[in-house]
């Protein structure tokens, strides 16, 4: 049973914080706000606010892409360095220069401040973590790559295949990166087949702040809710969701709320007009709080064709949304089929999934969102996830200052 797979990757039980050493961890982001607030970055935030409450020490190190954005600034009490770059640092190609400029003033900016943290931790294992790996390896810190997406996209992969230097650069990566940290069972897999070996992967999941359970109501007229969250992009293919949604009986009693923003929006828009969704979908675009909308929704829809393990899908379970997913990397980690949510491999199993749903019954549906509560409660909450995080840094700082005691691994 997949409860069971699962499980034994990510325990549930940890030791408590308090018995940790104290460390100082240096988060280097691609991105960050307020220049961009995806998935990532809400992460990032929410876990740099775990780890200040349990007396670790972060510092986060991102690029600086609008002159309007500080140079240094505090979020949540955490203290953020940011380098001046006229692209994200991870593109490559025509935006080169940025990447160039990103390795030298990474180099410089941990060369000058290398008292100040003890673990290098990257998010996302892409373009911009070969300085960060380079310098690490230099000053002969622990490094810890965290993966963004496995499968189709996965993070080697992606690199590897930048021209002129993307060879290069994957192999660094995979050479000065003390450990690596895979959210999802695909991740793990894609990192040995890069040659990885087994005990430089730690499976770590993503973690999220459990939500306070207000008063639920059923919808007034029996309808079925549905809920879409994230970036409108070309990569989560809303437009298959949308396809699916028309696709239902004319009679159907159900909405979709699309909450969010990006690329896509305006073609999805026009999308949902000529299929006579117009009164059916709502695109609500981005908001600051989802819960409320969360609160409200009966069952939370991803087309994604790739993932590493999606926020939105642990805060809709958290909610008691039931998820109907497409079963891409980091899913079947979180959502077992049929107890806790719906998997779909083709759109035309995702057609059919969303017809079974409006077939459930409110019991039927209540106890599988019981279930998606309790999966997320148990395996997933910010607080075992953090502490986790904590002894994986005590440990590696263990394993590069023998001196220093890794204490609870």
């Amino acid at each position: 049973m997949i409860e069971a797979e699962v499980a034994s990757a990510y325990p549930t039980k940890t030791p408590r914080a308090e018995a940790l050493p104290s460390i100082r961890v240096l988060l280097v982001l691609p991105t960050y706000f307020p220049e961009s607030y995806g998935g990532g970055e809400q992460q990032a935030r929410r876990f740099a606010r775990a780890l200040v409450e349990s007396g670790v020490s972060p510092t986060i190190l991102a690029p600086r892409l609008s002159h309007s954005t500080p140079k240094r600034s505090a979020i949540d009490g955490v203290p953020i360095h940011r380098l001046r770059l006229r692209a994200a640092p991870y593109l490559g190609g025509r935006h080169m220069l940025s990447f160039l400029s990103w390795c030298v003033q990474v180099l410089i900016w941990m060369l000058r401040r290398r008292d100040e943290f003890d673990v290098v931790h990257i998010i996302h294992a892409r373009l911009h973590a070969v300085p960060a790996a380079l310098a690490g390896a230099l000053l002969r810190k622990p490094v810890l790559a965290k993966l963004a997406r496995g499968g189709r996209c996965f993070d080697l992969d992606v690199v590897r295949e930048k021209k002129i230097i993307g060879r290069w650069a994957s192999a660094l990566i995979k050479r000065h990166v003390t450990a690596f940290m895979a959210n999802s069972r695909q991740i793990a897999n894609d990192l040995k087949k890069h040659g990885i070996d087994a005990d430089r992967i730690h499976m770590v999941p993503n973690g999220i702040d459990l939500p306070r359970k207000p008063h639920r109501d059923s919808s007034a007229d029996g309808s079925r809710r549905f809920i879409c969250l994230g970036r409108l992009d070309p990569e989560k293919c809303v437009e298959h969701m949308i396809d699916a949604f028309a696709a239902l009986p004319a009679d159907a009693k159900a909405q979709l709320t699309i909450l969010g923003d990006g690329q896509c929006r305006v073609a999805l828009e026009e999308q949902a007009a000529r299929l006579g969704l117009s009164g059916k979908v709502t695109f609500a675009g981005a908001v600051e709080d989802v819960f409320p909308f969360l609160w409200e929704a009966d069952f939370y829809l991803s087309t994604s064709a790739s993932e590493g393990m999606s926020n939105a899908l642990l805060e809709a379970m958290s909610c008691g949304v039931v998820p109907i997913i497409t079963d891409v990397s980091g899913a079947s980690d979180v959502v077992e089929h049929e107890h806790s949510g719906f998997l779909a491999r083709s759109q035309v199993e995702y057609c059919g999934l969303l017809r079974r749903a409006l077939g459930l019954s409110e019991a039927e549906r209540d106890e599988m969102a019981r279930r998606a509560v309790q999966t997320v409660t148990a395996r997933f909450s910010m607080e075992i996830v953090a502490t986790r995080q904590m002894r994986l840094y005590a440990t590696l700082v263990g394993h590069c200052h023998p001196g220093r005691e890794a204490i609870g691994y």
